[in-house]
């Protein structure tokens, strides 16, 4: 494989000033919330989406895939891993360009093509031995040893500052070691961009099949697009994006057919792989966007980077939940985030662990407050209803309390003599406390309803925001993993291109098992518009080996 560091550094690090590669366009408004009620949810600023002409191209659209760091080297799955479809995606791809019929395709990745919080190991790294295996060392005549022992890694330091080099950044193994803080050695690196490339390393060793299917797809000449989610905000970085480039061209090498990297970044990658900010309108009728934004767990707010670090993200309030919550459940029950509806997680968990759910209650959660709580912003933004009703709620009181100081002691001797009550008069004061609990959880569940606390299941309404004054004929987004169409004012086809990982349904409210493996195919009419093959959005049956209608239920 030809290979010369220095001249491939250099064409990376110039590719989007230099015309060479579409340019990454971040508009600072993006990143903004409009004004509005103080009882209503803020929504982000509509932003222009970065226009590309796709020819007469058919376009296929996936998102959510996702990927983390895959299996070991011995072939087992990480804990964190939602990704299992690389074979399928694989299949898929081909059926893609045996579709395309020789005019190439448009293969759209919408946001969360990777899951960069889930990859949670470093060079290094150190398990703790759990006290019960230290119990088992003793009493089988073992020396208990040191409480702690080093795991294997795929990637080590020296791998790590391989792939830096080739990106033109120098870095001694001793200041990748010291780089490492003590909270990331708990729960994963941290956001910066040199860090961000040993997780894509990780990713890219983890699923060889997807980065091998994904060249052949370029290889075939047809072209990419990848939308920034909010898994996957560290795209944002330069760096990310020229080793997932050097990534794609090192795999056409692999393939044999070409052995130069530069030319093969010249002629196919850089020309032909579009990474997207926000939102990207194609063909001036077809409008792409992950839709994060329009959820308040996950829309980032100010800035990409965080103002007093500026080497990191500014990643969306949802994320601290990954990192310092899930990830650490998932080393227990691997599946757990992808239960729906998300609220029966903490019963199950209570259920089959109750001892971690308490760990998680009383460990966990705290840790994640206080982390969370140095972020007023993203907290206002998130719950400002809420508290500006708690606040109002008890107000009266407070006043009360200030006015009449001994009103709380004479409340206590009040309710004291009602516990004293007997016979009919106990009876209804007990059957009236009853009716209060229960009307109380009613009032709470309307007000999670009311409030849009609970993450949203559709984005349809935002949708409609989102059209409104436009002329697009067909838009698409994805996020919620709830795959979906809807027409638009009688005017325009709207899609949820739902998930490729899976989804477990703990409610028999919906059928879940045909959720997965979602994708949007357009072909081109005869006057070469954009409509849905088939007219329907579709699934790849991996099973069967063909394209079925994506099985959707109408609901209330």
């Amino acid at each position: 494989m030809d290979m010369n560091h220095d001249d491939i550094s250099s064409l990376l690090a110039t590719c989007e000033d230099a015309g060479l590669a579409p340019k990454y366009v971040v508009n600072p408004d993006t990143y903004r919330e409009s004004n509005t009620s103080i009882f209503k949810q803020s929504f982000p600023l509509r932003t222009p989406p970065v226009e590309y002409n796709a020819g007469a191209r058919d376009i296929f659209v996936v998102s959510d895939l996702h990927i983390a760091a895959g299996r070991n080297s011995e072939g087992v799955y990480r804990g964190t891993e939602n990704f299992f479809a690389d074979d399928s995606f694989g299949r898929f791809l081909d059926q893609a360009h045996e579709a395309a019929k020789g005019n190439g395709a448009v293969l759209i990745i919408n946001g969360d093509i990777f899951d960069f919080l889930r990859v949670t190991e470093y060079p290094g790294k150190i398990r703790k031995l759990r006290f019960s295996n230290m119990i088992k060392r003793f009493v089988k005549g073992d020396s208990p040893g040191s409480q702690t022992m080093p795991m294997k890694t795929d990637v080590t330091f020296a791998d790590w500052q391989s792939e830096l080099m080739k990106l033109g950044v120098m870095k001694s193994i001793e200041e990748l070691e010291l780089s490492i803080s003590r909270r990331e050695k708990k729960y994963g690196l941290g956001t910066e961009a040199f860090k961000t490339v040993y997780k894509l390393r990780s990713i890219r060793l983890g699923h060889p099949v997807f980065f091998d299917e994904l060249a052949k797809w370029m290889e075939a000449g047809h072209k990419m697009i990848i939308v920034k989610g909010n898994h996957d905000v560290e795209i944002y970085w330069p760096m990310t994006r020229n080793y997932i480039r050097l990534m794609l061209a090192e795999d056409i090498a692999r393939r044999g057919k070409n052995q130069n990297i530069f030319k093969i970044l010249a002629d196919i990658v850089l020309p032909n792989v579009t990474f997207v900010d926000d939102s990207i309108l194609i063909d001036n009728e077809f409008y792409v966007e992950h839709g994060h934004r329009y959820d308040k767990f996950t829309t980032v707010l100010g800035s990409p980077v965080l103002e007093k670090t500026p080497n990191e993200i500014n990643i969306p309030f949802g994320s601290f939940f990954n990192r310092y919550l899930i990830n650490r459940v998932e080393l227990y029950f691997p599946f757990l985030d992808k239960v729906r509806p998300a609220g029966n997680v903490l019963p199950i968990l209570m259920r089959e662990n109750f001892p971690l759910a308490m760990k998680v209650l009383f460990q966990h959660i705290p840790l994640l407050i206080r982390i969370l709580f140095t972020n007023w912003r993203y907290v206002w933004f998130t719950y400002r209803s809420v508290l500006l009703v708690v606040l109002m709620l008890l107000a009266p009181f407070l006043v009360a309390f200030n006015i009449e100081p001994t009103l709380f002691t004479r409340l206590q001797q009040d309710i004291s003599s009602i516990g004293s009550l007997q016979g009919i008069a106990k009876m209804i004061v007990d059957q009236a406390e009853n009716v209060g609990l229960l009307f109380l959880s009613y009032v709470l569940s309307r007000l999670v309803g009311w409030f849009q606390i609970s993450e949203p299941s559709t984005l349809e309404k935002f949708a409609r925001m989102r059209f409104s004054g436009t002329s697009y004929r067909i838009m698409t987004m994805g996020h919620t993993h709830n795959p979906g169409s809807c027409l638009i004012d009688e005017k325009c086809l709207f899609y949820n291109t739902g998930t490729w990982i899976p989804v477990i349904e703990n409610s028999t409210a919906s059928v879940r098992e045909d959720k997965t493996f979602t994708f949007l195919h357009l072909i081109r009419n005869n006057d070469n518009r954009l409509v849905p093959a088939g007219g329907v959005l579709q699934r790849w049956d991996d099973e069967a080996g063909r394209v079925e209608p994506q099985l959707l239920i109408e609901s209330k």
